[in-house]
């Protein structure tokens, strides 16, 4: 986390590189995250037939702020988790509600807090999510579209990657219970990648489990710099995210 908060401190000095928005349908949208200043995706999603944008994520970037400051209509923020690289850009956009778990708003300080699954009237669907990788993480759904952020990730310790078992065992079924067809995944170069792909992962990771260890240590997946490897056990294509 010390590194991500020096990365967002330096971001005013960086030269940001304009990306244009991916358009996944015609109502749903993303500006890929940035490693430099690092920085999560940003979802954009309008419903049709709705006045409001729902925004997933925040990011750190001027360029995420901008478009979401130009944006017209009623703005409605879900904030994934409360890691700097999604939470940094609240403090320089308006909206019309945020909402947090319980826990991220010991950092945001305002937010309606969820604590349970919510379903609005334009399809919108948000929900706590169990992870090993933060505290109070946030799902958000719509139609074929899971938006996890960076929850599916493990706890990094040390130098330790791991996985609480419990909370991986949680997570499993928490998506296999989603409707959706496809899981959308934080700082991954293949941002939208099939349920079904992403479930494998996560039950070959659980079972790995040892009795008596609640933990289950992932380092073998990963390289040195914090890539993945390239092999069938590896966690698909992930990014290098230090926290």
């Amino acid at each position: 986390m010390t590194t991500m908060l020096r990365h967002c401190e330096r971001s005013e000095a960086i030269h940001i590189i304009k990306m244009p928005l991916i358009q996944i349908t015609p109502e749903i949208s993303y500006l890929p995250s940035v490693e430099t200043p690092i920085s999560s995706d940003v979802v954009f999603i309008k419903p049709e037939g709705s006045e409001t944008t729902w925004i997933f994520d925040v990011g750190t970037t001027s360029e995420a702020a901008e478009i979401i400051n130009n944006m017209e209509g009623k703005k409605n923020v879900v904030i994934s988790h409360f890691h700097p690289d999604h939470i940094l850009n609240l403090l320089k956009i308006k909206y019309d509600n945020l909402y947090v778990t319980k826990y991220t708003k010991k950092y945001t300080r305002v937010g309606t807090i969820v604590d349970s699954d919510l379903e609005f009237s334009d399809g919108i669907k948000i929900y706590p999510f169990p992870s090993s990788h933060s505290k109070g993480a946030l799902a958000l759904e719509y139609k074929d579209y899971a938006f996890l952020g960076d929850a599916t990730y493990c706890h990094f310790r040390l130098n330790a990657r791991e996985y609480n078992v419990q909370l991986l065992e949680q997570m499993i079924k928490r998506m296999e219970q989603s409707s959706a067809p496809n899981f959308c995944l934080s700082h991954d170069k293949d941002f939208v990648q099939p349920k079904e792909s992403v479930l494998r992962i996560y039950r070959k990771i659980l079972a790995r489990r040892k009795s008596g260890n609640p933990t289950i240590n992932v380092n073998d997946f990963f390289n040195d710099d914090g890539g993945v490897k390239e092999s069938e056990d590896s966690l698909g294509n992930n990014v290098k995210v230090k926290l």
